[in-house]
């Protein structure tokens, strides 16, 4: 049994992404018969899932960027080439792989594993300062030196990696999760009970990305303006955080553009809901839509997937690479087409049929679940054999 850890504390960066991200993981790999998840972590970290078994959590100071013991970590590496007092820890409590959580300087004796998310920063650079995208890069270059194995989620994350960093291209690994938290949220309210507490006008779409500038709501905003100017009036229902820290007037803008279109009341703003509840929204909506310009690897197109959900999604190379069973794509560009295809959808919609495919989904979950369970397990392996054999 390999013993790999993970570096998890509360965060208030507002990336539910990410958080989603770590708990997919973490659920798939919890029954592994090969690894032993580890959660590393400081006094404030409370865990937001159960496990059955639960996991080993191992507190430490070392991982809270705000004690001293921290920014000693960090001068070690500077002036060893390894995190030093990081690795001690990690080796007095047998842990054999340090896994999406950093890495510890490129002369550590301890493999680890990064997870690069994506180049949005390089793809989309009018969404960043010039200062943004040097401590990307500088972040990234250094990682893709120093750890063992780079994990990207897709093709297209893992070509962007190759392009940057072509010296290390030969540590790349394609991990692509799945999602199991919406399958196995706690408890999903009826759809009566869900439009009833806020107040929804049904039929509806459901749009759970957070309202960041290169998620594109305003293309759903300028579509139900033309639904409506046509007579057929849609409604769709948008959860996830509304700030942007890089662009704060993002959202205030957003709004301001529903209200000119005169389509304000088609567009329902929950903001952050509970996760059942988000489940049951997107169980009970009549499909999924994804405007984004960009994406690492969809958490939204997974949820969708694992439930089997139909989609309406931007035609990304990312999307395409995911490509869901029930996806329907769209020019992100075009108002008017997701208009018309919106419209041709709730013509063509079947209740019926969307309870089929979600059972059937929820059916074939679990072999999912496994395949991405096993793929982490090749890696993290790989990693560990690797470190072993350099040590020789």
């Amino acid at each position: 049994m390999i013993r790999v850890g993970f570096v998890l504390n509360a965060s208030g960066n507002g990336w539910i992404g990410g958080t989603n991200y770590f708990q997919n993981l973490l659920r798939a790999i919890a029954t592994s018969d090969k690894i032993q998840p580890v959660i590393l972590s400081g006094d404030a970290f409370a865990p937001s899932i159960r496990f059955d078994p639960p996991l080993e959590i191992i507190r430490t100071r070392l991982v809270q960027p705000s004690r001293w013991l921290y920014k000693a970590r960090k001068g070690s590496a500077r002036i060893f080439g390894r995190d030093v007092l990081m690795e001690r820890f990690l080796r007095n409590h047998n842990i054999d792989v340090l896994s999406h959580s950093g890495h510890l300087g490129r002369n550590a004796h301890l493999p680890t594993i990064t997870w690069i998310p994506d180049f949005q920063h390089i793809r989309l650079p009018e969404f960043f300062t010039a200062e943004q995208r040097r401590a990307r890069d500088a972040a990234y270059a250094q990682s893709a030196d120093a750890s063992t194995r780079i994990v990207l989620s897709s093709e297209d994350a893992k070509r962007d990696f190759c392009a940057f960093r072509p010296s290390a291209a030969d540590k790349a690994r394609i991990l692509r999760f799945a999602s199991t938290v919406t399958a196995n949220a706690d408890h999903v309210e009826t759809r009566e009970s869900l439009s009833e507490r806020y107040g929804i006008r049904e039929p509806f779409f459901h749009l759970p990305n957070q309202f960041w500038a290169h998620k594109n709501h305003s293309v759903v905003i300028d579509a139900l303006a033309l639904a409506r100017s046509s007579g057929r009036p849609m409604t769709v229902v948008c959860t996830g955080h509304t700030d942007d820290s890089r662009h704060p007037d993002y959202f205030p803008r957003l709004m301001r553009r529903a209200r000119d279109a005169g389509c304000e009341n088609d567009l329902k703003v929950l903001g952050l809901v509970p996760y059942a509840d988000l489940a049951g929204l997107m169980r009970h909506s009549v499909a999924v839509i994804n405007p984004s310009l960009f994406e690492g690897w969809s958490t939204t197109v997974e949820e969708a997937k694992s439930l089997g959900k139909s989609i309406l999604l931007s035609d990304i190379p990312v999307h395409r690479e995911q490509a869901p069973d029930h996806g329907i794509f769209f020019d992100p560009r075009s108002s008017r087409d997701l208009a018309d295809r919106l419209l041709r959808f709730l013509d063509e919609y079947s209740l019926q049929d969307d309870e089929k495919r979600m059972n059937r989904a929820l059916e074939e979950l679990p072999q999912r679940v496994r395949s991405f369970s096993a793929c982490f397990e090749k890696i993290a392996v790989e990693a560990f054999e690797s470190a072993r054999k350099s040590m020789y």
